[in-house]
């Protein structure tokens, strides 16, 4: 058992995930604990107000956020609050939904440890997301890799408490999700790693799908999005491609 702690944000509403958020715990390799979730639906219009503003950061983010989309990000700040305050070299963070190979993943558990000097943020994508970059160290069927381009959805991931203090200080306002947000290294200074594979996997599907984006939208937001959303991450490609990475 190692003295390392994973975090399960878990939105309590949200009962019909608790089985698998146990189901996880039971199969990490280190100690485990449930974190309440920030629910965006009962969050106060002047908190909304205090901590999310359009446009604060380039390439702008063309959609609004939803209440369940800032209760993630607040969500994640507290927890990076907590790995700061309790002075955590590492922690790992889990999203409620994830589930784990557990062979698989105890490599991954493994190469995190041996490669600890190499990062401050590694992100552990579900299997299915693809995920191609330059290997930067390899363990027993799982390699650590600098991607080209960060993947998105943050089910899974190693946060140090160095990465934790940084994001703290940047994130008091914020414009876009939280996953989103994570890819603008040249804003937050903090590169993003990752394992591949993780031996993690999006439980998603069976637990009734997501908690925080609404089940039908109409056409025209729809239509929208899918002609919004390449734009954007084009952008952020350009961005990551020539903008200077601030250094903490």
């Amino acid at each position: 058992m190692s003295d390392t702690k994973a975090f399960i944000i878990h939105l309590e509403r949200a009962a019909q995930r608790r089985p698998q958020v146990e189901r996880l715990r039971a199969a990490l390799p280190c100690a485990s604990e449930v974190f309440s979730a920030t629910d965006g639906v009962l969050l106060a219009q002047e908190e909304v107000d205090r901590v999310y503003r359009r446009g604060l950061k380039r390439p702008l983010y063309p959609f609004a956020l939803n209440r369940g989309e800032i209760g993630v990000f607040l969500s994640h700040r507290a927890l990076w609050r907590r790995i700061a305050a309790e002075g955590l070299d590492y922690a790992l963070i889990f999203e409620d939904d994830a589930a784990i190979e557990a062979e698989q993943f105890a490599k991954t558990f493994a190469l995190a440890r041996e490669t600890r000097a190499l990062w401050t943020y590694a992100l552990a994508p579900s299997e299915k997301t693809p995920v191609g970059g330059k290997i930067l160290a390899q363990g027993e069927g799982v390699a650590l890799l600098r991607p080209d381009n960060p993947p998105l959805r943050a089910i899974a991931q190693f946060v140090s408490g160095q990465a934790a203090r940084r994001l703290l200080e940047v994130t008091a306002q914020f414009d876009r999700p939280v996953d989103t947000f994570l890819q603008m290294s040249w804003v937050t200074g903090v590169e993003l790693l990752a394992f591949k594979p993780s031996g993690v996997r999006d439980a998603s599907t069976g637990l009734g799908g997501s908690t925080i984006q609404a089940r039908k939208k109409p056409l025209s937001q729809k239509l929208a999005r899918e002609t919004l959303r390449p734009l954007y991450r084009a952008q952020v490609r350009l961005w990551r491609a020539f903008a200077r990475k601030p250094e903490f």
